[in-house]
């Protein structure tokens, strides 16, 4: 038999608290810390994204930051600017949840070398036509919940290391592994 190791030796039981409003606390995103290809999220270089007037942060203060089921997949034959197009655009109608308030956290979070990660936060709800998703999913204490950054970045090697600066932050999806391990319900 093989089952979820994941919450083994903590006090943890899968399930999160919800506010007053219905928001979720969780991890979304992180920064200072490596992903699931070995390339390193850099964040002096992309924390601007997070306290300026980028379009990214105009959705969270206009309270219209919302997230899909999955991240949008290139269709076969597609152009990379017609791609590019797509991932810069939210479908309604794949929309699973509504990011009510993003900060960063570089408290919350250390590495396996006990070094601190800068943790991306969302109050997170269950919202739009595909909202059932991650409410089943978050009610289920037994199902990890993933979240991924959805963005552009400029990606440069540095001593054989591939490091990201973010340039534009379109949203968090709802996916099925995080790129950024941390990026999950049990961590959150």
């Amino acid at each position: 038999r093989f089952g979820c190791t994941a919450l083994t030796g903590t006090n943890k039981v899968g399930t999160l608290r919800q506010d007053e409003d219905g928001y979720y606390e969780m991890v979304v995103g992180a920064l200072n810390v490596f992903n699931s290809a070995g390339q390193f999220y850099l964040y002096e270089q992309s924390k601007s994204l997070f306290d300026n007037s980028s379009q990214f942060m105009r959705r969270v203060t206009k309270g219209a930051l919302r997230g899909e089921n999955g991240h949008p997949k290139p269709q076969v034959g597609q152009k990379e600017s017609d791609y590019a197009r797509r991932i810069m655009s939210i479908y309604e109608e794949r929309v699973c949840c509504h990011h009510k308030e993003i900060y960063l956290d570089d408290q919350k979070i250390k590495d396996e070398k006990g070094q601190p990660v800068i943790a991306i936060m969302s109050k997170v709800k269950p919202a739009g036509e595909l909202g059932y998703v991650l409410e089943n999913a978050l009610k289920n204490k037994d199902e990890n919940v993933c979240f991924s950054i959805r963005s552009f970045t400029k990606d440069f090697y540095d001593k054989g290391v591939i490091k990201k600066i973010l340039q534009t932050v379109i949203t968090f999806d709802l996916v099925n592994e995080p790129g950024i391990s941390y990026a999950n319900k049990y961590n959150s």
